[in-house]
């Protein structure tokens, strides 16, 4: 218990200024919609291509499907975080750009209640925004127009779920999803022919409510040496809450650096109603283990964006699909002089049509992956490691590619509670 602690002290000293942050990208597609969704943030499943809607694994606590939280074993807890670093190289027909982008990721934990019924809590990422946008045309009139566009934030999720073993195959669970926090867009017109103001448009959209995932799971030992899963989970059609404020003005700028406000155009605020419809996700998975060495995971899923509102408006999004696979192998799980047969090697894939259609193009991300799952001596403890590599998008109809390299260290500490110590 003393070596979880000191892991988890380093955890939490090297991530502890961001804990409470909204993780951070730089994305020009972040721009749309609630911004660039976060799939997978835990490194367990990040390694095999993102796949867990059918992760019956009573080492891992697997917030993506509820049903999975009868596998605790008694009188266990699991604690988990964790972070990223995130490469990204953007690029059009004629330019590119290189960013860098680091952050906390999760904090999740799980724990059983009874032989039959599991419990988790924790906090998610949901999605999130980050852009810098610079443009310009050249109007006969008015002469050259420079355009300027920034956005930040995103949206958490904190969330509380409980399972309940029906029969030794059967899991049914469910996760009460609150989803939070901030959209901040700005956009500059400056102008200069000398004689127009420049306008400024500021908008934020803060966001609360709670929406419901559902989660199945079946479980079948084929045989002493082969285990299946099966696993499905659905979220309903949420109506969120949500309020916007808009503060758009002209301004002057003074000195080429002092922006000195003229008129205000616009001061709005809508209050909270009803004014975000989340549209309802559905997956599906399955998972093959075989010897306890080798473990083969597939997912699917969908969610249609175009039943996406935010205030009335859809942001011309579409349906969504993806489609992900992974592959485990453990040497040796019951090893005892050779660390290295301990070590759980991962790899995965996954393709996805996100909700993005621009141009009559819908942009694709496709991406490999592998990891590692290094189990701590002495604890039922793992620090888990994940590098994910893909691409995102086209330079095709003036879109932009972004190529990126991902990186994900997660820390899952795993030990018993209420059992009295007979030594000390």
């Amino acid at each position: 218990m003393r070596k979880n602690k000191i892991y988890l002290s380093l955890i939490l000293l090297f991530f502890g200024g961001s804990i409470i942050a909204q993780n951070q990208i730089n994305s020009p597609y972040s721009r749309f919609g609630i911004g660039n969704l976060q799939s997978n943030v835990l490194s367990e499943y990040a390694a095999l291509g993102g796949t867990s809607i059918a992760s019956y694994n009573p080492n891992i606590v697997n917030p993506y499907n509820p049903a999975s939280y009868t596998a605790f074993k008694a009188n266990s807890f699991i604690f988990s975080l964790g972070g990223t670093h995130q490469s990204t190289k953007m690029q059009t027909a004629n330019l590119e750009q290189i960013t860098n982008n680091s952050s906390f990721s999760h904090f999740i934990l799980g724990l059983p209640i009874s032989k039959k019924i599991g419990a988790s809590a924790g906090f998610l990422p949901y999605s999130n925004i980050g852009y810098q946008i610079e443009d310009s045309e050249l109007h006969s009139d008015l002469g050259l127009i420079n355009y300027s566009y920034l956005g930040d934030g995103g949206l958490n999720i904190m969330y509380v779920g409980m399972a309940y073993r029906i029969t030794n195959n059967l899991s049914l669970g469910a996760n009460a999803n609150y989803l939070f926090g901030g959209l901040y867009r700005n956009k500059k017109v400056i102008f200069t022919d000398g004689t127009t103001f420049n306008t400024r448009k500021k908008s934020s959209i803060s966001v609360k409510g709670f929406f419901y995932q559902l989660g199945l799971m079946y479980n079948k030992d084929v045989n002493e040496n082969t285990h299946l899963s099966f696993g499905f989970t659905a979220n309903n059609n949420a109506k969120i809450s949500a309020k916007r404020s808009v503060l758009t003005e002209t301004y002057e700028l003074f000195s080429s650096v002092f922006e000195v406000v003229k008129d205000t155009a616009e001061n709005t605020t809508t209050g909270f109603s009803n004014n975000m419809i989340l549209p309802q996700n559905i997956a599906v998975g399955f998972s093959l283990e075989i010897d306890k060495k080798w473990l083969l995971m597939t997912d699917f899923s969908m969610q249609d964006w175009s039943e996406y509102r935010m205030f009335g408006e859809s942001d011309s999004l579409t349906k969504s699909m993806k489609f992900s696979g992974g592959l485990q192998f453990t040497p040796d799980y019951n090893s005892v002089n050779k660390y290295w047969k301990l070590i759980k090697f991962r790899f995965g894939g996954k393709f996805e049509q996100t909700y993005l259609q621009l141009y009559n193009t819908q942009l694709t991300e496709k991406s490999v992956s592998f990891g590692f799952g290094l189990p701590l001596r002495k604890t039922k403890s793992e620090i888990n490691l994940s590098v994910e590599m893909g691409e995102k998008g086209t330079t095709n109809n003036n879109l932009i590619k972004e190529q990126f390299l991902r990186f994900q260290i997660g820390l899952s500490l795993r030990d018993i509670w209420f059992v009295k110590r007979k030594y000390d």
